[in-house]
């Protein structure tokens, strides 16, 4: 593929040159809105799903004070011996 099929050529009237540069222009402007605006709704979106689902997943389960969660290892009470001797 050559380079000048990739160029865009204005046209030689000057009222046509800027109407065809303000409309680039305002294409831009407008492509640049929509993105920032799906993208906040997509974030937003996403905050509420969290948000509902917190809350619902909260009201179902009856907490434990006693209970303490996460994952735990059991740790030798003597250094293994794979380790090498110290001098």
């Amino acid at each position: 593929m050559r380079a000048r099929a990739l160029y865009l050529q204005l046209p030689r009237h000057p009222l046509l040159r800027v109407l065809v540069i303000a409309g680039g222009a305002v294409l831009l402007v407008g492509m640049l809105t929509m993105g920032v605006i799906v993208g906040t709704l997509a974030l937003g979106f996403a905050a509420g799903w969290l948000l509902v689902r917190r809350w619902l997943g909260s009201r179902n389960r009856p907490r434990d004070p006693s209970i303490i969660e996460g994952e735990f290892s059991v740790v030798p009470n003597r250094p293994r011996d794979a380790l090498p001797p110290g001098d």
